[in-house]
């Protein structure tokens, strides 16, 4: 059983949404849903070392995480229209970031990141554009 390293980042997913152009207008957000998917989870290593290592004649080295996966996102909406006033708009969103690592494993260590999505926001610009702030963290597990 994998337990927490105690390794972690967070990033912000905080792009605009256009509603694709095969949907209606939309007249106002009515829910959302985000699942975060990991593609990618690797250990890297790197020719740097700890600055805050806790003695400096023997400084860790840094390690890398590369981790990689996408958003997948469902908005839902009310429409003008009278026929079906409820739609859903699904967006994937992709993602990569480098987590740092001070005295991390080898190179290869097999790892797990899970993904925990603290804050989503959905904000609607206008009838076709929705602005996203969405904050995952992504925990690093061994």
């Amino acid at each position: 059983m994998a337990s927490f390293t105690g390794i972690f980042k967070e990033i912000a997913i905080d792009t605009k949404l256009v509603i694709p152009p095969h949907k209606p207008d939309m007249e106002c957000i009515i829910d959302g849903t985000v699942d975060v998917i990991i593609d990618k989870a690797e250990v890297i290593d790197t020719n740097l070392v700890y600055p805050e290592s806790p003695d400096p004649q023997d400084p860790w080295p840094l390690k890398k995480v590369i981790a990689a996966g996408v958003a997948k996102i469902i908005v839902k909406y009310s429409a003008l229209e009278p026929t079906q006033r409820v739609h859903a708009a699904h967006f994937d969103v992709h993602f990569c970031t480098l987590i740092e690592w001070p005295d991390g494993p080898a190179q290869g260590t097999p790892i797990t990141i899970k993904p925990v999505v603290e804050k989503i926001d959905f904000i609607r610009e206008n009838e076709r554009l929705i602005f996203k702030a969405i904050l995952v963290r992504l925990d690093v597990y061994r």
